[in-house]
């Protein structure tokens, strides 16, 4: 065996165990954050919001430049410190832990991907029948009453036979799920949603007292719908109105994930980003009290989301 060779292997065999036994730290990327960054953050961003409270107090500085500093550290604030709702449906469970309650339609968790709702195009839900033997009191039975005479009364002069009122059109198929969640006024909720299908809209929503579904519950609703622009509405006894949509269209149905945050702080101030890209930034003071939940509404079409993310201000 050559010299050099065997000088090798005698440093291998020395060497090696002493590596074995050595304690490796985990690697880490130069280019990510460092270890607690985001908390070290939050810290100044706390302590120069306290000065500039102090500085406002005292008039110890120029207004506007005290307003410039507020500005600054908005932009850097994360007060949603207290996570309320975390789900992965990992477990392929969305009953328990936490309890997701489908009050229309259907929801299943699908294998490695997640919570799923479809719809097939064309589907409706069917009107209900009314009752025969309903009471009818008061106006209601006046004009049920007239109704009938007047029905009646064009039925003979047609020649007889009985006629045959229209059907009301069925309305749209939808699947609803919701979830208790005690969210505050101001909150951040993230989640990964992938669209399956060119139709319907999805919405996620937060609402206040017991869910009644999309348009009896009062709160906020964050609408996609395939190749549309993005909508933020809100629904109150007054109804339902558009706060804010985004300037351009989305299409997302690239059967991808894609990550939604829906950020709203103490002053109404509320952004929507997708992917990284905020799309939606607009202040609404509709709603001052706290959150009792969120929702989700397929309403035609065919969607999963792989994870969901609430958290409440101190």
């Amino acid at each position: 065996m050559p010299l050099l060779l065997s000088l090798v292997l005698a440093f291998a065999l020395a060497v090696f165990p002493a590596i074995a036994q050595t304690s490796y730290t985990p690697w880490k990327n130069p280019d990510g954050p460092a270890p607690g960054s985001g908390e070290k953050l939050q810290t100044f961003v706390d302590k120069l919001n306290a000065l500039v409270d102090k500085a406002e107090k005292a008039r110890a500085a120029d207004p506007q430049f005290l307003r410039d500093l507020r500005d600054l550290a908005r932009g850097f604030d994360r007060p949603w410190r207290r996570i309320v709702l975390q789900d992965s449906f990992i477990d392929g469970d969305f009953t328990a832990n936490p309890t997701w309650t489908v009050t229309a339609g259907e929801y299943w968790v699908e294998k490695g991907w997640g919570l799923r709702s479809a719809i097939e195009p064309g589907a409706a839900q069917p009107a209900q029948p009314s009752s025969g033997n309903q009471k009818l009191e008061g106006k209601d039975a006046a004009v049920a009453i007239i109704g009938s005479l007047l029905n009646q009364a064009l039925t003979n002069q047609s020649g007889g036979g009985q006629a045959t009122p229209p059907s009301a059109p069925a309305p749209p198929a939808q699947a609803l799920i919701h979830t208790g969640s005690a969210l505050t006024n101001a909150f951040a909720i993230e989640f990964s949603m992938s669209s399956w299908a060119a139709q319907g809209r999805v919405e996620v929503a937060v609402f206040q007292g017991r869910y009644a579904g999309p348009e009896r519950s009062a709160g906020y609703r964050l609408v996609y719908q395939p190749g549309g622009r993005l909508e933020l509405l809100r629904t109150s006894s007054r109804g339902t109105g558009v706060v804010d949509s985004s300037a351009e269209p989305l299409s997302l149905e690239d059967k991808k994930f894609h990550a939604f945050e829906w950020l709203r702080y103490a002053d109404g101030r509320m952004t929507v980003s997708v992917d990284g890209r905020e799309v939606l930034s607009t202040v609404d003071r509709g709603f001052r009290d706290s959150f009792a939940g969120i929702a989700i509404a397929n309403r035609g079409g065919d969607y999963i989301i792989k994870q969901v993310t609430a958290s409440a201000a101190n």
